[in-house]
């Protein structure tokens, strides 16, 4: 396992009723790599698999014996006891999903379909820049393939991107010198002033009103209350 993190400094694991069943399904249906098992790959407790460099690993529930070795000190102990019980008595990852990018997430979709999984849903582009589907696995777990694609329009104000990579969402007028969305009373005053005053030539209390129904349309503020 001290190889395995060395590789891959972030590695969630996921507890698993059955690892047998799990790594089938990660391996034949999602096509991941199995690059570590122990004890075993007929008999696994634990295993960590990647997919385009990216990793998870899958474990067996904590065992009675674990929870219970004496040579543990009590913090450990009561650590796997109260994980064992909360895996017993509440569905597995609940609130919880897992993104994987991968190069084309059509491409796995099908892919996954012909080796007989059942996606839970189809790609779909997203208004944050990605393309992706949802998988749930033998256990519960939801997991998230995407794929970063360019997107036509600044999801803050509508704006045509020209030459956008691959998972950018707004505009350099949306943006501050760090890439970061700027505060939406900015983009507003901008709006109002840049746009409708300067170039539909609208009366400043016009303009406002026609602003804020403007940005009440973007995705980046359609949750707004105000």
């Amino acid at each position: 396992m001290g190889q395995h993190l060395d590789r891959y400094p972030n590695s969630p694991m996921l507890t698993s009723r059955d690892v047998r069943k799990s790594l089938d399904f990660y391996t034949k249906i999602l096509g991941f790599s199995l690059d570590e098992c122990w004890p075993d790959e007929a008999h696994p407790m634990w295993a960590s698999l990647s997919k385009d460099r990216q990793c998870l690993m899958v474990g067996c529930p904590p065992q009675e014996e674990m929870c219970a070795a004496k040579e543990l000190a009590e913090d450990r102990r009561a650590w796997w006891s109260d994980l064992k019980k909360a895996f017993e008595s509440h569905p597995a990852g609940v609130g919880v999903a897992l993104y994987f990018t991968v190069p084309d997430v059509d491409a796995l979709h099908a892919s996954i379909i012909e080796k007989g999984g059942s996606p839970a849903t189809t790609p779909e582009n997203q208004f944050y820049g990605l393309r992706e589907f949802g998988v749930v696995d033998p256990d519960g777990y939801h997991l998230v393939f995407y794929t970063p694609i360019a997107m036509s329009t600044c999801q803050s104000c509508g704006m045509p991107l020209t030459d956008a990579k691959p998972g950018q969402m707004y505009c350099s007028y949306c943006t501050d010198d760090n890439g970061n969305l700027k505060p939406y009373e900015e983009i507003l005053e901008g709006t109002i002033q840049g746009y409708f005053m300067g170039m539909q030539n609208m009366e400043r209390p016009q303009a406002e009103v026609a602003a804020k129904e403007h940005l009440s349309k973007m995705p980046a503020w359609s949750a707004r209350k105000d």
